[in-house]
């Protein structure tokens, strides 16, 4: 009886520590599932193709980190801040974004990045595999010739497009029309048949200015390089980028030519620049354009 009484108890001491170890192992699960929840994320993708991704993540504040994916491995200008703006440190590996978030009950995350989309003639194509629910918000007066899924909505906010993609793989094309402002700071579209006339007119004079000036007056970098001896490397080159487009250029334009070279460093030199005199900035429709000061 002793022997059947101690194999009864060492098979219930077992079985206790079977729902003990299955509980452990449900609860640590549940806790892994349960580390952060998605609010919301949008992209908003701007007229030289740039991207701007924002999510806002509510999140377990006795969990130490996050991990969650980008869309993108390569970006810039990544800012990660907690619900009282503060920073919060982070570790960047490939694609994926491992966020310190020990003490925080929610976490913003943005950053830049230019590897989504793509241009071939006058069509932008958006390729990207969003594992959330994401809001898409195209360029104002965006119009889509090409979608491979159907979104959840579609909507026209201020003249933009928006839209509502749930998680997957998607791609989606669009058209950008040339815009410009009239004097009340509005934006419109240039008819195609105007913006071909245009450009024939166009054409027509810059073969008559070709053909009536012998020679071009060039920018004399070297003048601006003696007038300002304490110039940066970086400074000096986009100085001679400017005089190899003819004296300007837009904002997206410099950003292509010194890729390494992150956003906001790049506008930081710039405005430096032109605290020197050296460049204007103007406002072109929604772009900015920088020259040289003759």
């Amino acid at each position: 009886m002793k022997r059947y009484g101690l194999r009864i108890g060492s098979i219930a001491l077992l079985s206790l520590f079977i729902v003990i170890f299955l509980f452990s192992s449900f609860k640590a699960t549940v806790e892994a599932e349960f580390e952060f929840e998605v609010d919301s994320m949008t992209l908003k993708v701007y007229r030289d193709g740039l991207a701007h991704i924002t999510q806002i993540l509510f999140v377990d504040e006795l969990f130490p980190e996050v991990t969650l994916p980008l869309l993108s491995a390569s970006v810039e200008n990544l800012i990660i801040l907690d619900e009282n703006q503060l920073a919060i440190d982070y570790l960047k590996n490939d694609g994926n974004l491992t966020v310190f978030t020990l003490g925080a009950s929610s976490v913003s995350v943005e950053y830049d990045t230019i590897a989504l989309t793509n241009k071939e003639a006058n069509v932008w194509t958006l390729i990207l595999t969003n594992p959330y629910n994401l809001t898409v918000f195209l360029p104002k007066n965006s119009t889509i010739v090409y979608l491979n899924q159907v979104p959840t909505t579609i909507d026209t906010p201020d003249e933009g497009l928006s839209l509502a993609l749930y998680p997957g793989q998607w791609e989606l094309s669009y058209i950008v029309p040339l815009q410009q402002e009239n004097p009340n700071g509005d934006a419109w579209a240039i008819p195609i048949q105007y913006l071909i006339a245009a450009v024939i007119v166009a054409a027509i004079v810059v073969l008559s200015v070709f053909f009536a000036v012998k020679q071009k007056r060039k920018i004399n970098v070297k003048k601006i390089f003696n007038t300002h001896p304490d110039l940066m490397k970086d400074d000096k080159a986009v100085v001679e980028f400017l005089a190899e487009k003819e004296g300007k250029a837009f904002e997206a334009e410099i950003r292509q030519r010194f890729p390494d070279m992150p956003r906001t460093s790049l506008w930081r030199l710039i405005r430096r620049l032109e605290s020197l005199e050296i460049v204007e900035i103007r406002r072109i429709g929604l772009e900015n354009q920088v020259q040289l000061k003759k």
